[in-house]
């Protein structure tokens, strides 16, 4: 399965890095998994954040945020509305349904209406 991200919102923050002091370059982002297979499309219903600083190059964990970054996470978190998580089918499920559909009703109708195709029942 293939597996990508949609960025549903990122924003860069004006506050301190626990790890190296700086007030640029800090992007709060939320993104949403997406998973790709050859069968379905399925995208997950929770929320991946993550605070990063470019400055430095590290990831802010939850247990390093001060209350400022606290403050403006639940400020950002508001702002985006709750995805939902959804299944869609590729052409090519549709394509090996379709297929096994016709093959059954071909059996359904050799098996038990052979006058139909003109085969004629020999009892």
């Amino acid at each position: 399965m293939k597996t990508e991200y949609i960025i549903l919102k990122e924003a860069s923050l004006n506050n301190n890095c626990p790890e190296c002091y700086s007030t640029q370059d800090m992007v709060l982002s939320f993104k949403q998994k997406k998973m790709k297979s050859k069968f379905l499309v399925t995208t997950k219903s929770n929320l991946i954040e993550s605070i990063y600083c470019n400055k430095c190059e590290n990831q802010i964990f939850p247990g390093q945020w001060t209350t400022d970054i606290e403050r403006v996470y639940d400020y950002h978190k508001k702002t985006i509305s709750q995805p939902s998580g959804k299944i869609r089918f590729t052409w090519f499920f549709y394509s090996i349904l379709f297929l096994i559909l016709l093959v059954a009703a071909g059996a359904y109708i050799y098996l038990y209406h052979p006058n139909i195709i003109g085969i004629s029942d020999l009892n």
